[in-house]
């Protein structure tokens, strides 16, 4: 049985996947710590962002455990269905994937859910539904036809890809590709630079780029206009502009 840990320090929050033994893959135990894990974060104010990432140098998540499936009767006439990973989608908080190793199937999918990917050169990442006979799900082909456009999205799907890091990282899966040793690090670097920000400003810069992808040039633009006049009026914008005329950091 694997098991996840939760950890805060300061505004930055981490979720580390242990299931070594096959390959950070999630059995129903995980999958409900996982959930407690983001109600935590979405809870508490002080948390700004969060960090997920498989436990020590290993893979950063394979998936769902099969045996579990096969425990709770997923496959077949009234099947259940396959088991959620749950995800990041709806949080109000960015969250940071920290890759290594195998990144597949549900992995994948919950790599993609997250707003930031860091990779290490060892990272391999892909869907993994067709070769098993089902359909990939877990929102994995509506993220990924939403990140890498519909052409390259049918190419990696239907041919199954598993991808490595640089290939995910040239076609804008990864924001960047480091060294194994320096995934975690540049992740915590990532998730410190966030945090230093204003919860507000962050939080309406990812509604503003996840929800007006959705609507009309205009009136995404129109809603662009409304918050980013709403944010000069609040006391965030004051401090921030102040404190670059004393040059001092500002406090949020």
């Amino acid at each position: 049985m694997g098991r996840v840990h939760f950890a805060v320090d300061g505004h930055i929050a981490t979720i580390v996947l242990d299931n070594p033994e096959s390959h950070n893959a999630v059995d129903a135990p995980m999958r409900a710590q996982i959930e407690a894990a983001y109600q935590r974060i979405d809870a508490d104010e002080v948390i700004r962002v969060a960090i997920i990432r498989g436990a020590g140098v290993g893979s950063f998540c394979s998936g769902g455990l099969i045996d579990s499936y096969l425990e709770m009767r997923a496959f077949g006439p009234g099947g259940s269905g396959p088991p959620k990973i749950p995800r990041p989608h709806g949080s109000r908080k960015p969250y940071i994937a920290a890759m290594l190793g195998y990144a597949l199937g549900g992995g994948f999918a919950l790599a993609l859910a997250c707003d930031l990917r860091v990779a290490g050169r060892s990272a391999q990442m892909g869907p993994t539904g067709l070769k098993l006979g089902a359909v990939q799900g877990a929102q994995t082909i509506s993220r990924l036809t939403r990140l890498i456009g519909q052409s390259r999205a049918l190419g990696v799907l239907l041919l199954s890809r598993r991808l490595k890091a640089e290939e995910a990282e040239q076609i804008g899966l990864v924001h960047e590709v480091v060294d194994d040793g320096a995934v975690f690090n540049t992740a915590l670097g990532w998730a410190r630079t966030v945090a230093e920000f204003s919860p507000w400003t962050v939080e309406m810069t990812r509604r503003l780029v996840y929800e007006g992808q959705h609507m009309p040039l205009n009136e995404a633009i129109d809603w662009e206009d409304k918050v980013a006049l709403e944010a000069y009026r609040r006391p965030e914008a004051l401090e921030g502009f102040t404190a670059f005329k004393q040059r001092r950091e500002p406090k949020f």
